[in-house]
């Protein structure tokens, strides 16, 4: 207890602390978090463990772990995995398809929120209030609507002259979804709301356009949402399910997940190699995790952009 001798805020304070009532409830509270935290743990454990046994193991064994584990166990259930369930080509599809859903996403709400927030056209509050209108309407309502008007883009129904564009089994109904995000372009006014429209008047005045105070003064000061959002984008397009299943048929364009689903209905896929498959797809993620786990982790200040 002494670690907390100068805590003043929180559910219990240091004052709490030094009463007995106050260490009950303190180690109450310590051993839910205990129980949750291997009711989350154990399951990708058990994953990883299982998905190296070898299949007779896992239906007639009830080990936790498996009873031969090595490194060469190891490397020898990744590569028959990877040549078995052959997921190179869906692994290429989802690094393009993430990789533009992020530019396109950025782009287009990076701008959006700039043209709300310090260019203002005729009408666009009244556009604002609609996008943010969108955040209240649940995801499944859009989806026969959106694949109707796939079918025919952008007239949503196929016309006498043959006018319209068929958009599925292609990527771009996933990309022209995603880059209009309504708590994103949300996200980028309120920090652009908060830099100081002095500093947008004196840069004006210095000769600068707006596309040179956008890319020199907004993007700069709007890096953490950016972080943020890109951190967003692309673990959600890389585990992106439901809309890839949906629009793409041809299995030269299949996405991992979508992959991953058709090989766990596939009776001559075994347990063992399904369960590192999932492993295998969960790789990306993990990296990226490390790449910003300080920003996750320590939490992003949307707010603290200041003029």
């Amino acid at each position: 207890m002494s670690k907390f001798q100068d805590k003043t805020t929180g559910l219990l304070t240091n004052v709490d602390l030094k009463s007995a009532r106050g260490k009950i409830l303190y180690w109450i509270l310590f051993a839910i978090l205990i129980a949750c935290c291997l009711i989350t743990f154990l399951p990708a454990v058990w994953t990883v463990f299982t998905a190296l046994k070898d299949p007779n193991e896992i239906y007639t064994s009830t080990k936790f772990f498996p009873e031969h584990l090595s490194w060469h166990i190891f490397v020898t259930r990744v590569a028959d995995s990877w040549n078995q369930l052959k997921f190179g080509r869906s692994i290429i599809n989802t690094f393009y398809y993430s990789a533009v859903a992020w530019a396109l996403k950025l782009g287009v709400c990076t701008f959006a929120g700039y043209a709300f927030s310090k260019l203002k056209p005729k009408g666009s509050t009244m556009v604002f209030i609609l996008i943010l209108w969108t955040m209240m309407m649940p995801s499944q309502m859009r989806t026969v609507p959106n694949y109707i008007s796939y079918l025919s883009f952008p007239f949503a129904s196929r016309t006498e002259f043959g006018i319209g564009i068929n958009l599925l089994n292609t990527y771009w109904p996933l990309w022209l979804g995603g880059a209009v995000d309504a708590f994103a372009i949300m996200l980028f006014k309120n920090a652009f709301d908060a830099v100081s429209n002095s500093i947008v008047e004196a840069a004006t005045i210095d000769g600068a356009g707006k596309l040179q105070i956008f890319f020199k003064i907004m993007v700069p000061l709007s890096v953490p949402i950016i972080i943020y959002e890109s951190i967003m984008t692309l673990s959600g397009a890389w585990s992106n399910f439901f809309g890839p299943y949906l629009i793409i048929q041809d299995t030269t364009k299949q996405l991992l997940p979508a992959k991953i689903f058709m090989m766990g209905n596939d009776g001559t896929v075994k347990q063992n190699t399904y369960l590192m498959g999932l492993i295998i797809a969960a790789m990306p993620q993990l990296i990226i995790f490390a790449f910003f786990k300080r920003y996750i982790m320590g939490g992003i200040n949307i707010g603290g952009v200041k003029g």
